[in-house]
């Protein structure tokens, strides 16, 4: 590791702590253990919970979403499925594809449209898609998107921002995939029982 790239690691992790990330941090604490239980999986949920308030807290914070968190969330992903689930071809396939679902897309849109969203965005919905699977992960995207949309149309229609603005897009996903995470199973059991 050289000298520059320690001194962008230590930027962005110091990008983290501000009275927002303990608060959520707290929350999400709670929240994981409320749902999952004080289990592996309560464990693994409040980690998850944790890494997706740390990028959320940055991005406010800086404008970023630091590498190092989006390697643990990938990291920690491979390690939930190979710990929590059976390893079976259709429990790999579920994540990887997860990992690509909503990442790919994103890229080749800020491709066609220049900065419709940002590196660190589409790396946190990879990392994210990993852990979560394809389902979840789509679930997470479109309750984080959907939120963001709402912030932006207000946004507009109060005037604090013009069409060209950009809006930090972490704190909406975490929000969603932290939804997706705790409640994602309900949801998607609410949704095709309808």
């Amino acid at each position: 590791m050289t000298i520059n790239s320690s001194s962008k690691l230590i930027k962005d992790l110091k990008s983290i702590p501000s009275p927002v990330f303990y608060i959520f941090a707290a929350v999400a604490l709670f929240c994981a253990f409320f749902v999952c239980g004080f289990s592996v999986a309560g464990v693994f949920a409040a980690l998850f919970l944790l890494l997706l308030v740390a990028c959320a807290c940055a991005d406010i914070n800086a404008g970023i979403v630091p590498d190092v968190v989006v390697i643990a969330i990938a990291v920690l992903g491979i390690v939930n499925f190979l710990v929590l689930e059976p390893f079976t071809v259709a429990s790999v396939t579920s994540h990887l594809i997860g990992a690509v679902c909503i990442s790919l897309p994103m890229l080749l849109i800020s491709l066609i449209v220049r900065g419709a969203f940002g590196g660190g965005d589409i790396k946190f919905m990879a990392a994210a898609g990993l852990y979560l699977g394809w389902k979840l992960a789509l679930v997470g995207a479109f309750i984080g998107m959907f939120v963001s949309g709402f912030y932006g149309i207000y946004l507009l229609v109060l005037r604090k921002a013009s069409q060209t603005s950009k809006i930090k897009l972490a704190p909406f996903l975490t929000f969603g995939l932290s939804i997706a995470a705790l409640f994602g199973e309900l949801l998607l059991f609410l949704f095709v029982s309808l």
